[in-house]
């Protein structure tokens, strides 16, 4: 099969290797469709450590190709979606639906092998049937959508609040998206590229303001602020400031250096900063099944996420694009 890997800093190599065969309690998934995350992004400029034998690659649907030892209720040719964390299942945070902070944890992509190849190996704990509804590029979105759901589900969205998000990169859209779907009475979100803004627009933002004027929404004095930036911007600090006394702010962006908080101003309008990583089980439906119903309810708005897509033989081109703004890229997708 073919398989893409991050052989060196900005430099990603598609080549053949063996098809992985499924263990017990796995499912071999025939890949359809794979989303570039910012975190992907992260490890391809070289600011995070990378694996040159590991594939990247966590936002992904696909079809079962096969099935290993003590699998049940899943079949050769069943549409799947893939929540895509290796966790113990013993310990109390699994036990508990909080598997995303699983001592033991593993995203797929990163430290375990990752779907922007052909087939990839995974638990059967981590398989959604997929709905009949939802094609295979929809699907892929789920996992940045719930990635959203969770940062809002943290600092407990309530109908009718007002939402800043700093950020019109992916997960800004989605958390835009995210944030109209679950009650927010209006959402405002940042921007750098035009693209950004007319895309925040286009998943309920009430209004697009350009980053460099963010400043400027002090007045509002938002319930909810999400930081959707990362990297080694200022918006953390920013962000705290934009946030009303007793507001909260949910952190999303992947941060790759030390950054500057104001801690007074935290502490004298007791904002409660709550940084969120993936996605868990809060109550009876998981982060990944809201996300889902999200994307089942208004599937054009969701797809519109999706700038461009590649085959995996162009999966150099693909992060080439994900990573130059000036391509009007959003979400990029790579179907094997």
């Amino acid at each position: 099969m073919l398989a893409a890997f991050s052989s060196d800093k900005e430099k990603i190599e598609v080549r053949e290797v063996p098809v992985p065969s499924p263990g017990p309690g796995e499912v071999l998934v025939r890949v359809r469709a794979c989303g570039i995350c910012g975190s992907d992004l992260h490890f391809y400029r070289g600011e995070l450590p990378f694996s040159p034998t590991i594939s990247p690659g966590h936002e992904f649907a696909g079809e079962v190709a096969g099935v290993g030892e003590d699998v049940q209720g899943f079949a050769p040719g069943q549409p799947v979606l893939v929540e895509p964390l290796r966790t113990c299942r013993q310990c109390a945070y699994c036990r508990t639906g909080r598997y995303h902070i699983c001592p033991r944890r593993v995203l797929l992509g990163t430290f375990s092998t990752g779907a922007l190849a052909e087939y990839v190996a995974v638990p059967d704990y981590t398989l959604y049937p997929l709905p009949e509804a939802m094609d295979f590029e929809l699907a892929a979105l789920v996992e940045p959508l719930a990635v959203a759901v969770h940062g809002l589900h943290a600092v407990g969205l309530s109908f009718g609040e007002r939402v800043v998000v700093l950020g019109g990169g992916s997960i800004g859209v989605m958390a835009t998206l995210a944030a109209r779907a679950l009650g927010a009475a209006e959402v405002i979100a940042t921007f750098r590229y035009e693209h950004q803004a007319q895309a925040v627009l286009a998943a309920g933002a009430a209004r697009a303001v350009p980053a460099g004027e963010a400043a400027g929404l002090a007045s509002e004095k938002a319930d909810v602020v999400v930081e959707a930036v990362g990297g080694h911007a200022d918006t953390l600090s920013q962000a705290v400031g934009l946030a009303r006394p007793g507001g909260r702010v949910s952190v999303l962006g992947l941060f790759t250096t030390t950054v500057p908080v104001n801690a007074q101003l935290l502490m004298f309008n007791e904002v409660r900063a709550v940084g969120t990583i993936c996605y868990c089980r809060p109550g009876q439906d998981s982060d990944f099944e809201v996300a889902m119903r999200i994307i089942q309810a208004d599937p054009d708005r969701a797809r519109r996420v999706i700038s461009h897509r590649f085959p995996l033989r162009e999966a150099a081109e693909a992060f080439r694009t994900a990573a130059d703004k000036s391509t009007a890229s959003l979400k990029v997708q790579v179907c094997p």
